[in-house]
């Protein structure tokens, strides 16, 4: 059968008219329409084809329709299509073994997994779990923080305006949702060094006993709740949208603390598992480190389709079991996504995907820096394995930022000086793909598939971009 031919005329007029779109009103409606993905390359109807240096969301880790996900997902398709969770298929085992076994056996603490259909509804479930468990309502997480867009994640994150709120794009207004998120959820200093929300510098912030301010400070707001009536810390590694990594020291004093004090940790790997960071899991990068409660998400099939996770310690997996779980989604577990998935793990099993990462992670850090030499808007540079990113300045002295307001922005109002906005609308017209949550950093995280040219393109489009930039910088 031929390919049918597409009026393309009539697709905008019906996605103008009929969907609901975000993070644009009805006024600012652009029109990108996707003719096919190949590589790791986006192609645009008319012949624009664009580089994907950021991984869609820092999601699409191999690239596009790789072969083998996508053989996989024919196949059940055509094998079993939908059945619900409560039967039993071959991938969903297959994927459930793959990870607890294959990735996370040798750290012996992995007891289950339940699939589930996003990285939101992972978190909601870690959360529910956490509290049922401990009998405690409280949850801790951090400024600046992304953990989802539902109620329960929702009130883990911290960025204002990413909680379904509603930004009027001619004036500062913002209106939040009422009585949402839900509550119980309280904030702690993030780990943010270049500007602490604090007011110290690192490493002088230790105290006498190493510890740093920000982990006394999260100690202090526990001590203040009680921590017996504290379920959990919920954190990112290294923060996905807002564009944070912490120092060194952070996740292991984080993790004495939370053990000394008898408090869950949630470990969200939804942006850094599944090899991004140089490991299978971030926390690997830290010895002696293990989670209570793991949640994964897109990396795990490279977003092919939709999917996320929970994974439990032995200890709380022994404890659920002794209950019936009540708890339903109708495509949990869903047989084509299971399938995408072990396919997935397998290729990165058998291609070892973190070592790729962290050889290839070494070429990007050095790139970064280069940014970083080369360019006066470039403030602070960061990456770990393949994900990366900047800070843009107006002066790299004073790390004085375009925006004042920085992650607390609303994205209200005249957005089109933001430096992510102009950055990434600038890049994408030259075939580069970048981008971030907050209006002064910029994420370059590269799928995992990335080839040396293709490296290349990216950072030789970002030089030239980040040259017109500089021209904005205060003198």
């Amino acid at each position: 059968m031929g390919q049918r031919e597409i009026d393309w005329g009539q697709v905008q007029r019906w996605d103008e008219k009929y969907y609901l779109h975000v993070k644009q009103a009805a006024k600012e409606y652009k029109f990108l329409p996707v003719s096919h993905t190949e590589g790791n390359y986006v192609h645009l109807v008319g012949g624009h084809k664009v580089l994907d240096f950021v991984s869609q969301i820092i999601g699409a880790n191999l690239g596009y329709r790789h072969p083998r996900v996508t053989a996989a997902i024919k196949e059940a398709a055509d094998k079993i299509g939908f059945v619900q969770e409560l039967f039993c298929t071959e991938y969903r085992s297959r994927a459930a073994k793959l990870i607890l076994e294959d990735i996370l056996g040798p750290d012996e603490w992995a007891g289950r997994i339940r699939f589930v259909n996003t990285g939101s509804e992972a978190n909601e479930h870690a959360f529910a779990i956490a509290k049922q468990v401990t009998g405690r309502p409280n949850i801790v997480t951090r400024e600046y923080a992304y953990h989802g867009s539902t109620s329960g994640a929702a009130g883990a994150s911290r960025n204002r305006f990413y909680r379904s709120t509603f930004a009027c794009p001619d004036s500062g207004e913002i209106r939040d949702v009422p009585n949402f998120p839900g509550t119980g959820f309280h904030i702690v200093p993030a780990p943010y060094c270049y500007r602490c929300s604090l007011g110290h510098a690192y490493p002088s912030c230790k105290q006498a006993d190493g510890r740093l301010a920000c982990i006394l400070a999260s100690e202090n707001l526990i001590r203040t709740l009680g921590p017996e009536t504290v379920a959990a810390f919920v954190t990112e590694i290294f923060y996905g949208g807002s564009c944070i990594h912490p120092p060194p020291e952070y996740i292991p004093q984080l993790r004495e603390m939370t053990r000394r004090l008898g408090i869950l940790w949630i470990d969200d790997e939804v942006v850094c598992g599944f090899g991004r960071c140089g490991k299978w899991f971030a926390y690997q990068l830290y010895e002696g480190v293990t989670p209570d409660i793991m949640t994964i998400g897109k990396g795990m099939n490279g977003c092919a389709l939709p999917g996320g996770a929970v994974i439990l310690s032995k200890k709380i997996a022994e404890e659920v079991g002794r209950y019936r779980y009540w708890t339903g989604s109708t495509h949990a577990g869903h047989p084509i996504v299971a399938a995408s998935v072990a396919a997935a793990v397998e290729f990165m099993l058998e291609e070892n995907i973190p070592q790729v990462a962290a050889e290839k992670g070494v070429v990007l850090a050095e790139k970064l820096q280069w940014l970083q030499n080369e360019h006066r808007c470039v403030g602070l540079v960061q990456s770990v394995g393949l994900l990366g990113g900047f800070e843009v300045v107006k002066d790299s002295k004073t790390k004085k930022p375009f925006v004042e307001e920085d992650r607390f922005a609303t994205f209200a109002g005249d957005i089109s000086r933001y430096p992510e906005v102009m950055i990434s609308e600038r890049c994408f017209l030259n075939g580069v793909m970048v981008g971030s949550n907050v209006p002064n950093a910029i994420r370059v995280a590269p799928p995992l598939t990335i080839r040396d040219e293709e490296m290349e393109l990216g950072f030789e489009v970002l030089h030239k971009v980040l040259g017109e930039i500089d021209e904005m910088c205060d003198p």
